[in-house]
């Protein structure tokens, strides 16, 4: 996507949404929290984290072409958060008995299972998953929905940070070969059945104010940008469109900081902000995510430190599951939150009720 071909970015950025207006608390009254559990008596064993890396359900090149349905696609730098928010995703469709919810495996491989158990379960007992090793790649299917809604399949895919990270330049290429994604990540992407939805994860820890923050948000900036132009390009992606929710995890961390999540992207991410401002063809809305209370525990039985959840914050990823959602059916979950819909998507839900 050139940049002369851009509108001006001040006409498009106001018609950049934030995906929802001030998010709720949990119960649904501002100020609300999720009730403390009553302190018990020490125990000698705790739970210990599964480690779900072990198992044997990686993607099968083979097995990519032909792919329909939808996809979400979660990308950012090595550690940004992408498995800790697509884990919390598995963790509250399943906890939230407002949402019927089941997995729902394609090619019928009990690690697939096993390994979403694993995160529900650690998860809910406080550990955040490990980070994803490089050069693997899985696939994992769920579905979800309500009573009188659409039950909704999606599909995502879970990739490391250094298999994004290497669509951006690095002069390191001695054949002068141009940098490349994850093969089987391009090819998911190239596929044509599939509908696609992007988070875009951005680390919020590593933009706070301070001497550290120009190195990192350049870094991101630079690597979300790069993906767009890709994503949209002729020798990309080539895709017509892209659809994508732009989250700053963390966002404890960082909220004094900025005054909103539009705030914290247009302060940190000059590049990327003007690439959506000047096109029709991104779709992007804006949101903050944290997991909750986060406290270290040291030392652990091997002798390091391990940062434990304390208290699940559930609003942000309530949201999240509304976007999805919404976004793929143009239906609403009872009881969640309201995303923000441009006029065009009511257009398109409109038609859709008609054809339904």
């Amino acid at each position: 996507m050139s940049k002369q071909s851009r509108m001006e970015p001040r006409e498009r950025e106001e018609r950049i949404p934030s995906i929802v207006g001030p998010i709720p608390e949990p119960g649904g009254e501002p100020g609300a929290a999720e009730p403390e559990r009553p302190a018990g008596p020490a125990k000698a064993a705790r739970w210990e984290r599964i480690p779900v890396d072990d198992y044997d359900n990686l993607v099968d090149g083979s097995a990519i072409e032909g792919r329909s349905g939808n996809y979400l696609f979660t990308v950012g730098n090595v550690g940004s958060g992408k498995s800790t928010i697509q884990s919390s995703l598995i963790h509250r469709l399943w906890s939230d008995s407002r949402i019927l919810f089941e997995y729902a495996t394609t090619d019928g491989n009990p690690a697939h299972d096993a390994y979403l158990n694993g995160w529900v379960q650690n998860i809910g007992n406080g550990y955040f998953p490990e980070r994803t090793q490089a050069g693997r790649v899985r696939e994992f299917t769920v579905r979800f929905g309500q009573s009188k809604r659409p039950s909704l399949a999606l599909s995502f895919i879970e990739i490391a940070g250094e298999d994004i990270r290497t669509i951006v330049p690095t002069g390191n290429d001695s054949n002068g070969a141009p940098p490349r994604l994850n093969e089987y990540l391009e090819r998911y992407l190239k596929e044509p059945d599939i509908r696609k939805r992007f988070l875009f994860v951005s680390d919020g820890s590593l933009n706070r104010t301070g001497a550290q923050r120009e190195g990192a948000m350049y870094s991101e900036d630079i690597l979300f940008d790069t993906l767009l132009r890709y994503l949209l390009g002729s020798s990309g992606a080539g895709l017509k469109r892209v659809e994508a929710l732009f989250v700053a995890a963390k966002w404890d961390q960082v909220k004094s900081d900025y005054r909103s999540e539009r705030h914290y992207f247009r302060a940190n991410f000059p590049q990327t902000f003007g690439t959506v401002a000047s096109t029709s063809r991104i779709r992007a809305s804006f949101m903050p995510f944290s997991v909750g209370d986060v406290v270290v525990e040291s030392p652990t039985a091997s002798g390091g430190s391990v940062a434990r959840i304390v208290r699940k914050d559930s609003k942000y990823v309530d949201t999240l599951i509304s976007w999805i959602y919404q976004s793929f059916t143009q239906r609403r979950l009872v009881g969640h939150t309201k995303v923000r819909r441009t006029w065009w998507d009511r257009i398109k839900a409109f038609f859709a009720r008609l054809g339904g």
